[in-house]
């Protein structure tokens, strides 16, 4: 399967000043797949490997001192292999050896010429407990598949230059992307739930795939404490999928919960990348103004949402009306992931926090130094009275996107846009 990282891995590697890479994300998201593929596909034999939690016993290569030389010396004798500058070292489960991430400093300082990529998942917990190497990394943070390496995937490269808006679909083409974008809705990016679908087309086994993704997600629970009490976790685990694309009320998240354990709860996580959180801004000038009273939240990734959600198949296509599943929450989380995935744009939204007033827009980006207010809606202008009052009142504001799945077209400062196209931005 392709994933658009590659090209950013294959950058990484052209750049005589390149500092060690981690890679960051959820469990199960590819990453130890994306270096094995990467070192392969560019260093062949001169790829060497190491887990630590496979290895554990390597950890101790690292807690003696950080003397680079040493290290790479110890690994060597050790795996019995050989490391030199030509070589890729791959650090996996990177979070299980903290000394091994305090190490990526004096790779850069004392061993620049040698190519490091450390990937790994709940980060988050161990930077807060060690010096975090600042200037001397570069971190990549990777998402599930985005819509248009689904397509790839399943063998459908030709829609891309649709989807793309490279080409003018034609009704028929245009039938074709939204129903293989259905099939994204219910098999989502995760890449074990794509290669399933690829091979078996079996609605039923890859849903079976995402409750066991789910289910390991929950067993990772116990590695959060004593940071936050596991039923929290849960309660907030099942509530904000039934609620993407409204603000979060943390005294709703868990009612057996206290605030904040709640508040806890909800960092925990989005540190694990089980959710993005979304802030309320304010739009008057860049960079933006943050409320961290007001957010709403996506969740790691659509299928897995449609799975915790209990939708089933007929739910998706066998709607009468397919139009109502390119609106509402679905189609916001949709919306937000490619954005996400593609771009690695920071998600806002804005809603306004005057009394008896209420006026919400789904996403607020910054690109290229200019705001973009972003609505995922069924309708054309007279049902974006939000969007239409945010534009009058900061005429700082020059355009603003709408994805929904009516005709396409720019009226004054409007651009609307298919919904599928919302990875090509």
């Amino acid at each position: 399967m392709y994933r658009e990282s590659i090209k950013y891995l294959e950058q990484w590697h052209k750049n005589k000043n390149r500092r060690p890479l981690i890679i960051n994300g959820a469990r199960q998201i590819g990453k130890s797949w994306l270096v094995r593929h990467f070192g392969e596909k560019i260093y062949s034999k001169n790829y060497v490997e190491i887990n630590f939690e496979k290895k554990p016993h390597l950890c101790k290569i690292f807690e003696k001192n950080l003397d680079i030389q040493r290290i790479l010396l110890e690994i060597e004798i050790s795996e019995n292999v050989t490391i030199d500058d030509k070589t890729l070292l791959f650090l996996d489960e990177i979070q299980q050896c903290p000394k091994a991430i305090m190490a990526l400093r004096y790779f850069y300082e004392d061993h620049p010429k040698q190519a490091v990529i450390a990937a790994g998942s709940l980060l988050e917990f161990q930077l807060k407990d060690i010096p975090f190497p600042v200037g001397r990394v570069e971190i990549l943070h990777l998402f599930p598949m985005n819509f248009e390496e689904f397509l790839l995937a399943t063998k459908n490269e030709k829609l891309l230059p649709y989807v793309q808006l490279k080409m003018q679909a034609s009704e028929v083409i245009e039938n074709k992307i939204y129903h293989e974008l259905l099939n994204y809705y219910w098999v989502g990016g995760m890449p074990a739930c794509v290669k399933e679908f690829v091979e078996t087309k079996n609605y039923k086994t890859v849903r079976k795939i995402q409750e066991d993704l789910l289910y390991t997600f929950q067993q990772d629970f116990s590695k959060y404490s004593p940071h936050v009490n596991k039923d929290c976790l849960l309660d907030i685990l099942n509530y904000i999928p039934q609620n993407i694309g409204s603000q979060i009320i943390y005294s709703k998240l868990s009612e057996r919960s206290s605030v904040p354990t709640i508040k806890k709860g909800v960092l925990v996580l989005a540190a694990a990348k089980l959710f993005t959180l979304i802030h309320n801004v304010s739009v008057n000038s860049l960079p933006f103004t943050v409320s961290n009273k007001q957010f709403k939240a996506l969740f790691i990734d659509i299928g897995l949402l449609l799975c915790v959600s209990r939708v089933n198949y007929e739910t998706i296509f066998l709607n009468s009306d397919l139009n109502t599943n390119f609106t509402g929450a679905w189609a916001e989380q949709f919306v937000g992931q490619q954005l996400l995935s593609n771009h690695f744009l920071p998600l806002h939204y804005w809603a306004r926090t005057k009394a008896n007033s209420s006026a919400e827009v789904d996403f607020v980006i910054e690109k290229e130094g200019k705001i973009i207010p972003v609505e995922v809606k069924s309708g054309k202008s007279g049902k974006l009275r939000s969007l239409n009052l945010l534009l009058s009142e900061h005429p700082n504001i020059k355009k603003a996107l709408i994805y929904s799945k009516a005709i396409n077209g720019n009226e004054g400062k409007l651009h609307f846009l298919p919904i599928y196209s919302a990875g090509s931005l």
